[in-house]
């Protein structure tokens, strides 16, 4: 085509044709396998996991007895539900902070059933929110759930709460716009994991001010809510334990020999870097990747929530919003 007054070729558009369509449909096809054979690979490893002795629900339902007898929550008396202790990884009988055991005083008067149910809750969240990543993240929301399959497969598995907490993150990209929504996803996986803290600094890069209180506000209300049910002196005996629990040997921490702290304040240097100078997008999936990377308390199924980056993805006709705007001109944007 030319343009008959400047007499210069007209630029033609690209267009898929169906070589390209077949190679993405193979793709995509080889993608699924490799997610379900991580799958499959994960349930051979370590079977359905609820009502196991000695799994994470069982830990779950055995702080949340301890609460409802009224013992303390970070130690163990004779009458208490046992549970394993391996020194110097973990010297307590519950690594996470009081809010997950609040959580389970009303499972815990359900007894043992109280485990498959919070597991099955937590396959079926983790499920549904693998396919949609897959189903609405294209070729990177696949790629990513077949890069982390069978981690994924472990966390779906495990009954641990990680599953619920990869669920609230990919929901806090969905309801990025609306801080009354955002913010309660962000605080519960803070509450849960503390490193998802960083995600403040994508809130902050991109300019989402509103979300940021809504985030403040739900912490608040959590840490309220967390003191009435476990009780000021369980906080401070999980601020005491903290020091005494060694990062697991495959955390980063463990495996360059750096303090925690230091490894930490790492993360969260990259991760504002890019929130300050990069897309909204990056932002984000730099803030869920980092936070599962500097945990202390690192294990492989913790990698699948790692798959929570590709959240941005699965709003494609969505921009990357400028993170280098002026506070109060949140609508600059940059292109996707």
């Amino acid at each position: 085509m030319v343009d008959q007054g400047a007499g210069r070729p007209l630029p033609v558009k690209a267009t898929a044709g169906p070589e390209s369509a077949t190679i993405r449909r193979l793709v995509i096809a080889v993608l699924i396998g490799l997610a379900i054979a991580g799958f499959a690979t994960a349930y051979l490893t370590t079977g359905f996991q609820g009502g196991i002795e000695g799994g994470d629900s069982w830990v779950y339902l055995a702080a949340g007895e301890r609460l409802n007898a009224g013992h303390a929550l970070y130690a163990l008396t004779p009458t208490d539900r046992p549970v394993l202790i391996v020194p110097p990884y973990w010297t307590v009988p519950l690594l996470a902070p009081p809010p997950i055991a609040v959580v389970w005083r009303p499972l815990a008067a359900l007894g043992p059933a109280s485990m498959d149910l919070w597991s099955v809750l937590n396959l079926v969240s983790t499920a549904a929110t693998v396919l949609y990543l897959a189903a609405r993240g294209g070729l990177v929301g696949f790629g990513i759930v077949a890069l982390f399959g069978e981690a994924l497969g472990l966390l779906a598995l495990s009954g641990n709460v990680n599953g619920f907490v990869l669920a609230a993150l990919v929901m806090a990209w969905r309801s990025r716009d609306r801080p009354v929504l955002v913010g309660p996803f962000v605080a519960f996986a803070v509450a849960m994991k503390l490193t998802p803290v960083l995600l403040l600094f994508w809130l902050l890069g991109s300019r989402r001010i509103p979300a940021v209180v809504a985030t403040a506000v739900s912490l608040a209300a959590i840490a309220v809510i967390s003191i009435a049910g476990a009780g000021l002196d369980a906080h401070l005996d999980w601020l005491r334990t903290v020091p005494g629990s060694q990062p697991s040997p495959q955390s980063i921490s463990a495996t360059l020999h750096l303090p925690a702290a230091v490894v930490s304040v790492a993360g969260a240097l990259v991760v504002a870097a890019i929130a300050w100078r990069g897309s909204e997008r990056w932002a984000f999936a730099s803030a869920v990747i980092v936070s599962c990377l500097i945990t202390p308390a690192f294990y492989f199924q913790a990698l699948g929530l790692m798959a929570a980056a590709a959240a941005p993805w699965t709003t494609p006709g969505a921009s990357a919003r400028s993170t280098t705007a002026p506070l109060g001109d949140p609508t600059m944007e940059l292109p996707a």
